[in-house]
């Protein structure tokens, strides 16, 4: 089990990239960032790969979105199980989050 999620994880920036193309897909003025732990160099088996959509003004239907991205993602050939995690952010809210932030798109 560990030794496939590690594998998974390996191939996180190549992920990213195919993700933020997802996104911007059907969000073209949204920005994309990564951030977290694959942003800090700091992975672990039980790590994700944080990655946050981040719009000018509040989505309505924040599930909604999601929804759409991860239909996005299925297109770019990012499977459901992968250990990515969507976050959806305002700019005010993402300006909140400290870390390392990695713009993609």
């Amino acid at each position: 089990m560990k030794e496939k999620r590690l594998k998974l994880l390996s191939q996180w920036r190549r992920v990213v990239e195919r993700a933020a193309r997802a996104v911007k897909s059907v969000y073209p003025h949204a920005e994309v960032y990564l951030f977290g732990g694959a942003a800090e160099g700091r992975l672990t088996v039980l790590s994700d790969i944080d990655v946050a959509v981040v719009f000018d003004v509040e989505p309505r239907d924040r599930p909604g979105v999601v929804s759409e991205i991860w239909e996005a993602l299925e297109r770019e050939g990012i499977p459901l199980y992968y250990p990515l995690e969507v976050h959806v952010f305002t700019r005010k809210e993402f300006s909140k989050i400290k870390g390392v932030k990695v713009k993609l798109a």
